[in-house]
């Protein structure tokens, strides 16, 4: 064998275990629970670019479409744990979002608990002849704490 056998030997191993090393990759963002934040989406664009600029070099210069394929699927790759951790990431905001609406909720539910729960120690206080004012009575009704 020559020493271009043995290099194209190594590039088909070298480049097919490659390919196959974005799997584990693509599965850690899509079990991380931190919003793949470990990520650098940059990285992949880069290594993404990088491959296609291969491809298209392989294809023009070279005429090599064997080495075309390769960094074409190498591309694919980079792009699909792109693709992977930005979903991650929008899904986590999205959460995140729903979380932070249904907490505002539940303090402004706990918000007219209280003020309920004060205007009824008021009333017990004073008892029947202590009747609020019309404006405190109009904003009661505005609150909802009284009909």
């Amino acid at each position: 064998m020559t020493l271009a056998d043995y290099s194209m030997a190594a590039f088909a191993v070298l480049n097919g275990g490659r390919t196959l090393a974005y799997v584990p990759q693509m599965i850690r963002v899509y079990r991380d629970p931190h919003d793949a934040a470990a990520v650098s989406l940059l990285t992949w664009v880069l290594f993404a670019a990088a491959n296609v600029a291969t491809v298209c070099y392989a294809l023009t210069a070279s005429n090599d479409r064997i080495m075309a394929i390769v960094f074409a699927v190498n591309a694919i790759g980079c792009l699909a744990i792109v693709g992977l951790t930005a979903c991650k990431r929008i899904d986590v905001e999205r959460r995140t979002t729903m979380l932070r609406h249904r907490i505002a909720s539940l303090r402004h539910s706990q918000t007219l608990v209280d003020r309920a729960a004060l205007a009824e120690a008021r009333s017990a206080r004073c008892g029947r002849d202590c009747a609020p004012s019309a404006r405190h009575r109009d904003n009661m009704i505005l609150l909802g704490l009284m009909s």
